[in-house]
């Protein structure tokens, strides 16, 4: 198994033959960052969505951590106080929320992630921004097989919301979209906020394989055997040990994708290639990196890193592949540090 994006749909190990071994990774320094009160919130003001941490902990960058999330009751504020819309778009329905105040941030998904998954960020956040958040399915047949189809959803949405200029955080596939969008209309991205990004991505003749089943199935990820086993060996060491429910949450809600929309994605990936135009594209880009990534998503970033004009890296060391799900108030306080500069 590999570790690119459609690697991630192989997640049986009777699929993919073994399972990905996580790699150890040095820790690297950071630049300190202003402090913010998303880290120095008093225990006795914490909100009842907040659990009382009973001893200090020290979390994976040597700072104190914060009081625990309670992701079910966030959850619950991010359905009950969040703004729903939806909006047909070419071949697809968008759905999606828009939640807090301030400047717009964009949500741009995993491969095969929800955005749901981002409400743990998003509520630290939306005292800050206006956080839009949304999942893309397609309902018809079309003939654009680019990225630039999910950049023009991306563009779509922000002008239902008013917003000409924007900033956005995207992750894995998300990541793709955004520094494809930040070189198509380089004008209205503010500001963009890459994890696991890369500018171009080849797939395996497994992966290829995979693609081609996938699009005539009607089956959802949770539908491939053992898929939770081999999750738990991948992602869950990351996840915190006072919570186990949190690693359940991302199990739940990855598991509703469809297999055929997945493929798609990788369809898009296929002609995907900033990799000689990236001198070119100017909007400030932050990219995150954490453990586990693997050694082509380790190439893919040193090549952003060394050919970006306007590029900052940050390490989130001990935050796996989902650093929005195991350390929310990290990704946060990068988040709102860097796009409010």
């Amino acid at each position: 198994m590999t570790d690119t994006p459609f690697a991630t749909l192989a997640t049986s190990p009777e699929v993919s033959g073994f399972s990905l071994m996580v790699d150890e990774v040095d820790r690297l320094d950071v630049r300190p960052l202003e402090t913010t009160p998303l880290e120095t919130t008093p225990l006795e003001k914490l909100t009842t969505i907040e659990k009382t941490a009973a001893v200090e902990r020290i979390d994976g960058a040597g700072e104190p951590c914060p009081a625990p999330l309670v992701w079910q009751e966030i959850r619950e504020n991010y359905l009950r106080d969040s703004m729903p819309w939806e909006l047909a778009h070419g071949p697809h329905r968008l759905t999606g929320r828009t939640w807090g105040v301030g400047r717009p941030l964009y949500f741009l998904n995993h491969y095969a992630g929800t955005a749901e998954l981002f409400s743990l960020t998003a509520w630290l956040l939306k005292d800050h921004f206006r956080c839009v958040l949304f999942d893309t399915m397609t309902v018809a047949p079309h003939s654009n097989k680019s990225l630039t189809l999910y950049c023009d959803d991306l563009f779509a949405i922000a002008d239902q919301h008013g917003d000409q200029r924007f900033h956005l955080f995207g992750a894995g596939f998300g990541a793709a979209v955004g520094l494809q969008a930040a070189f198509n209309q380089p004008e209205r991205i503010a500001s963009a906020v890459l994890q696991q990004g890369f500018a171009i991505q080849k797939l395996s003749f497994f992966e290829r394989l995979l693609i081609s089943i996938c699009l005539r199935s009607s089956k959802t990820l949770d539908s491939l055997p053992q898929r939770r086993r081999f999750q738990a060996v991948n992602h869950q060491p990351w996840f915190p040990p006072f919570d186990t429910s949190r690693f359940e949450f991302l199990i739940e809600s990855t598991g509703k994708l469809l297999l055929r929309d997945l493929a798609l994605r990788a369809v898009a990936l296929k002609s995907f290639d900033l990799s000689q135009k990236l001198g070119e594209i100017r909007s400030p880009i932050m990219l995150i990196r954490t453990e586990g990534e693997g050694r082509i998503a380790a190439e893919s970033q040193q090549q952003l890193e060394e050919q970006l004009k306007s590029c900052r890296v940050e390490w989130l060391h001990s935050a796996g592949q989902h650093p929005c799900l195991t350390h929310p108030h990290r990704v946060a306080k990068l988040i709102q540090a860097f796009c409010t500069a």
